[in-house]
């Protein structure tokens, strides 16, 4: 069963105001990665019609800095699924169409068994982030893996 991304496909508009601002005048990067936080949930909430909850941000790069009174959008689709995960890409941009920040996040369903269908990829864009799930996902797993290490020596 596959389902296109663009069934995910979740677009929210925001404008950076006085109390978003950090001590360099610029939206706080946490509160840009709280919107984040929302906005895949509700792509993945599209898409496999499950309650989840994010596992990891994989990656989030903060590209360009955003001033007060800017508008800028968030774009986010679900890029990949495994048995129990979804993986979701958000890029930022702004009205004049410049990139801001883009990141991978991974939410798990807190239904032990969901019945996710598979990503249809359709756009350009989808189909390269589509492409390159597998391995995103074998180098999460590593990583993973690598702090359960971690983990038993704290």
């Amino acid at each position: 069963m596959t389902k296109s991304c663009r069934a995910s496909l979740v677009q929210q508009q925001y404008r950076v105001r006085y109390q978003d601002l950090n001590s360099h005048q610029t939206l706080h990067g946490g509160h840009l990665l709280h919107l984040v936080d929302d906005q895949v949930a509700e792509s993945a909430h599209r898409f496999g019609q499950q309650k989840v909850v994010t596992a990891s941000i994989d990656r989030f790069d903060f590209i360009r800095p955003l001033t007060y009174g800017t508008s800028f959008t968030i774009y986010s689709f679900v890029s990949g699924a495994t048995q129990r995960a979804l993986e979701v890409y958000v890029y930022v941009l702004t009205t004049a169409h410049q990139l801001v920040a883009e990141a991978f996040v991974t939410l798990i369903s807190l239904t032990q068994q969901p019945d996710w269908p598979q990503p249809q990829p359709e756009s350009r864009l989808e189909k390269i982030i589509c492409a390159e799930y597998a391995q995103r996902y074998a180098a999460n797993l590593t990583l993973r893996n690598q702090a359960a290490i971690r983990r038993t020596l704290l």
